[in-house]
């Protein structure tokens, strides 16, 4: 097996490690209760999820809210909605889980099947916060650079339903079973927590719209300088009705993929599962340590950096790409064509910043290719426009939605 092939099919793997099948010991031994069951499922594993619940269970009632475009058969109300940025399926979305939740007593059950994206797919301000303020504090958060964690730190507090809200209007108990997205898994920040108690506060979310100079603040301050709009505090009774799972993680994932490569004769190093920063620092520190390998060490077989986590970039030029092909890009720059090393860069979603494209492959001809084809590399990550560079040299990696999200995935491969 060629070596970009062994990397796309140590993807698969990855990818197929969290598939919604992890759920079925879970939701199988679901114990009876006297009361209602209801069910909350989103993010962009729900299509999937909503699948094998009923597959376990048979008809079962409550709320699915998916991705535009994604294909649900299911007993479930479905609500389309945007990711990621947020639209009015949003809005009715999170309006409809809020009263989901206050629908149930003290004697019934809310089973949430949570995957990543559910921050975009269920949005709804505070009460009394214009919807297009919420709106344009996410866009230029996303804009900004700001890390996932940052991020869904100002939007839980802006939010109808996150930061455990859900929780405070529902009586009954909840069971979440989530899939994490989030470096560190972190369950608080993984489609910003509507069923856990939020361990950020106002002050936090302050202090990131500063960070990133976002110059709405002024404007939110009235919702955050004032406790009323507080997220219910940890330690509040409603929490101790909930049971937190995390069915599938990066970390998983990244051993599944361990797995086959150390199958195919590769040996392994896992860098870490939760690796944020900027995507050219980041790249440009694991080209060089890929590099040191290639230059100081007799390698006798093939040895192969694995990491997770979640990237970010700055956008300040409007071409098409996402944070991992603009890595994929950085990556290319900083190892030069060096003879022997590949990678591949890739969101186990299938989706790469708001393209449909998970990421890109590279390998030591991509240079070559590129410039056959009158390509400049650091023109397009000038322009951020990884994904048309990609695309037009044929190292897209194109997988569909994967039904799936645990974040990114990296692989660099190097040759003896």
């Amino acid at each position: 097996m060629n070596p970009s092939d062994l990397l796309r099919v140590a993807f698969d793997h990855a990818v197929e490690a969290a598939q919604a099948e992890c759920l079925i010991p879970y939701l199988n031994e679901l114990p009876a209760i006297d009361g209602k069951t209801r069910f909350l499922v989103v993010g962009k594993a729900a299509a999937q999820h909503a699948s094998i619940a009923a597959e376990c269970l048979g008809d079962i009632e409550g709320l699915c809210i998916i991705p535009k475009g994604h294909q649900v058969s299911t007993t479930l109300t479905v609500i389309e909605a945007s990711h990621p940025v947020p639209d009015a399926g949003s809005l009715q979305a999170a309006e409809a889980a809020l009263a989901l939740a206050q629908s149930l007593g003290p004697d019934d059950r809310l089973v949430c099947l949570i995957s990543g994206g559910g921050s975009a797919l269920m949005s709804a301000p505070l009460v009394s916060m214009d919807a297009d303020l919420k709106m344009r504090t996410h866009q230029a958060l996303l804009a900004s650079g700001a890390t996932i964690s940052e991020l869904n730190t100002v939007r839980k507090q802006l939010s109808l339903v996150k930061g455990g809200r859900l929780v405070e209007a529902c009586q009954g108990h909840v069971l979440n079973f989530l899939v994490s997205d989030v470096p560190g898994d972190r369950v608080e920040f993984i489609a910003s927590g509507p069923t856990v108690p939020a361990h950020t506060n106002q002050s936090d979310a302050i202090e990131v719209l500063t960070r990133y100079q976002i110059d709405l603040l002024d404007e939110l301050l009235p919702w955050l300088s004032n406790a009323d709009y507080a997220t219910p505090h940890p330690d509040s009774d409603c929490f101790q009705r909930v049971t937190t799972t995390i069915v599938a993680a990066p970390s998983q994932s990244l051993k599944q993929a361990q797995a086959f490569l150390e199958s195919e004769g590769v040996e392994c190093w896992l860098l870490g599962d939760s690796i944020e920063g900027d995507s050219v620092t980041v790249a440009r520190v694991m080209a060089e340590t890929a590099l040191w390998q290639r230059r100081h060490r007799r390698l006798e077989r093939p040895l192969c950096l694995l990491s997770g986590g979640e990237t970010t970039v700055k956008v300040v030029a409007d071409g098409i790409g996402g944070p991992n092909a603009h890595f994929a890009l950085a990556l290319l720059d900083a190892l030069e064509g060096t003879r022997g090393i590949s990678a591949i860069v890739c969101d186990t979603d299938g989706v790469d910043g708001g393209a449909q494209i998970a990421g890109a492959l590279i390998d030591d001809q991509t240079l070559i290719k590129a410039r056959r084809h009158g390509l400049d590399h650091r023109d397009a990550m000038s322009r951020q426009d990884a994904h048309t560079f990609f695309q037009s040299i044929g190292q897209s990696v194109i997988p569909g939605p994967t039904g799936t999200n645990v974040n990114d995935f990296r692989a660099i491969l190097i040759e003896p």
